[in-house]
């Protein structure tokens, strides 16, 4: 969403564009109409998050679908054949394992619908926006089969009964609806899409890269401990690790000076 690139691995993606600009890192799924993912596109997408791993400009990172119907209808039900499957699962849930592990904010820009696997990758985010006219569904139900990232996730993010609505009845929700429940953060009508979308990002541009680091291993490092041990591991993190980043001291001395920070971002 910026207009200065840098150097990006494009020739290294057939079914990816890869385009990194003043902090932001996007990777958009290429295959229009409905961005179906198969075992291809899924290895491309998990080098492209590696590399955006890896990648010390990346302050944030967009995962968006070309076109205007579908963000992804899902895994490419070809590779659910019994000869594949474990191959697109492996595939599949690195991805996830990817995007949920990724080191710094990670936003999914529906540009359409998201179903099944779509939808699974948009779980595994930390934020979401959606144009005003996207459904998010899982309708592996309908062909015999179960979606395990969902089936994980959707009980913990949803009301119980929704939930199962969506997992076992295979039913969808709007985009309005998935905001209700908070799968998203945002929705914008489609004209209006790319400017609010771009006025929903550039806060996180101004911060601290090494912060946003921090914030996030924060965040990981204490997911399902208990309240006291949580805390206690913070605790010693704060000390040991986020006050010895030049930003966090940077930004405590421009708070007691009444300035605006200088992030060296480390």
């Amino acid at each position: 969403m910026s207009t200065r690139s840098t150097a990006t691995p494009m020739s290294e993606f057939q079914y990816l564009d890869y385009h990194a600009a003043d902090g932001l890192l996007t990777v958009t799924l290429k295959r229009p109409p409905c961005n179906i993912l198969h075992i291809a596109m899924l290895e491309e997408l998990n080098r492209a998050l590696d590399l955006a791993a890896a990648d010390v400009s990346v302050r944030m990172l967009i995962l968006t679908g070309s076109g205007e119907k579908f963000f992804s209808a899902g895994v490419d039900v070809l590779d659910h054949i019994p000869e594949r499957v474990a191959e697109m699962l492996t595939a599949f849930h690195g991805s996830v394992r990817r995007l949920r592990n990724f080191p710094l904010p990670t936003l999914a820009v529906l540009n359409g619908s998201a179903l099944g696997g779509g939808c699974e990758l948009v779980l595994a985010c930390d934020l979401a926006l959606a144009v005003e006219d996207a459904q998010l569904g899982q309708p592996e139900i309908k062909l015999g089969v179960f979606a395990p990232v969902a089936a994980i996730l959707l009980p913990r993010l949803l009301p119980a009964p929704r939930a199962m609505e969506m997992l076992l009845g295979g039913a969808s929700l709007s985009a309005e609806e998935a905001r209700h429940y908070g799968l998203l953060n945002r929705v914008f009508p489609r004209a209006d899409f790319s400017d609010a979308c771009r006025a929903f990002i550039r806060p996180y541009l101004q911060h601290s890269r090494a912060a946003l680091l921090e914030n996030k291993q924060a965040i990981h490092l204490t997911a399902g401990k208990p309240f006291d041990e949580a805390l206690a591991t913070l605790e010693q993190r704060y000390l040991s690790e986020l006050m010895a980043t030049a930003d966090a001291q940077e930004g405590i001395v421009a708070f007691l000076e009444k300035r605006a920070p200088q992030w060296r971002h480390r």
